[in-house]
């Protein structure tokens, strides 16, 4: 019988594991960690080799952590650790085009081939960019798992307005495969302008709850009046969660008659999560409306001409 003071060793690989999820919550990645990170990213241990390709994304610009992730994602045997890979790609994208990395010449840059990135040694941040980019439109555009394929897209959400990511959003968002059509509408989401009118099709009581919660989403930043007022018909969808993000996306679009009072009536519903976002989108549209008065009204500068 097993005293109750007695306990098992923790295996390795969790201890592993544990530390690399702290990291990646605290995001703390002085010297000792990356080297860590690293370390894990060639474990023999799948598991480990998966969970430090999550965390590496915290720490690719780091001296050799973008080429063992690369490596994972390109050449790894197991589909899942490839995904981990991939989807951690994504933030050299997203933090490339917040530094003005992206030259607007496409997926092909300074090579031809993605395969001759293979050999090249990155010198700047600028060329780390772009040799993402290359590996994140071959995947997209070659890679035979279509769940590698929505990730490389939704990495490349923050070009979604370029023509080739654009046109890689339209076949996904006609795939009858729901991860590819989310993946699509994660771009979407950065762009809406682009796809009101696919947009305006999805925001429908029948589209499956998983695809019209990510298309909800993908209306948040949309100044579409026809979008406001679709959105308004899902208030009467049964699904709480689909209220939630409907309350909430219509609070900042804040293009809608009587919106107020339509917050304050779901402030009242008996589900929780509906209150919370009617609350929150009361004090929302009641800010955004008094800055309006300030600017309009009394003249006040100061304000972004887009509150």
């Amino acid at each position: 019988m097993t005293s109750p003071t007695e306990h098992y060793d923790v295996p390795e690989w969790r201890e592993i594991l544990d530390r690399l999820a702290r990291m990646r919550e605290d995001g703390d990645f002085p010297t000792g960690n990356v080297e860590f990170v690293k370390e894990q990213l060639q474990s023999p241990d799948d598991r480990v080799r998966a969970a430090a390709a999550l965390t590496a994304e915290a720490c690719l610009f780091e001296p050799q952590v973008l080429d063992l992730v690369l490596e994972l994602a390109e050449f790894d045997d197991v589909p899942a650790i490839r995904k981990a890979a991939v989807q951690s790609l994504g933030h050299v994208i997203h933090e490339g085009v917040q530094q003005d990395f992206e030259d607007g010449e496409g997926p092909s840059t300074a090579m031809d081939d993605v395969e001759e990135w293979e050999e090249f040694q990155s010198n700047s941040l600028q060329e780390d960019y772009q040799r993402v980019k290359s590996v994140l439109f071959n995947f997209l555009e070659y890679d035979e798992d279509p769940e590698i394929q929505a990730l490389a897209l939704a990495g490349l959400a923050d070009l979604g307005y370029q023509e080739a990511v654009r046109e890689k959003v339209g076949e996904f968002l006609t795939n009858a495969s729901e991860p590819s059509r989310l993946a699509a509408l994660k771009v979407v989401g950065k762009y809406p302008q682009f796809w009101e009118g696919e947009l305006l099709k999805l925001l429908d009581a029948e589209t499956p709850v998983p695809v019209l919660l990510e298309a909800v989403s993908a209306c948040f930043s949309s100044d579409s009046d026809s979008i406001a007022a679709r959105l308004v018909d899902l208030l009467n969808h049964d699904d709480p969660e689909v209220l939630q993000f409907t309350i909430l996306t219509l609070a900042n679009l804040n293009r809608t008659h009587d919106l107020e009072a339509i917050l304050q009536n779901f402030s009242l519903h008996p589900d929780k999560r509906v209150q919370e976002a009617a609350r929150e989108g009361i004090n929302q549209v009641g800010t955004r409306n008094f800055e309006l008065y300030m600017r309009d009204d009394l003249g006040m500068e100061g304000f972004d001409e887009d509150i």
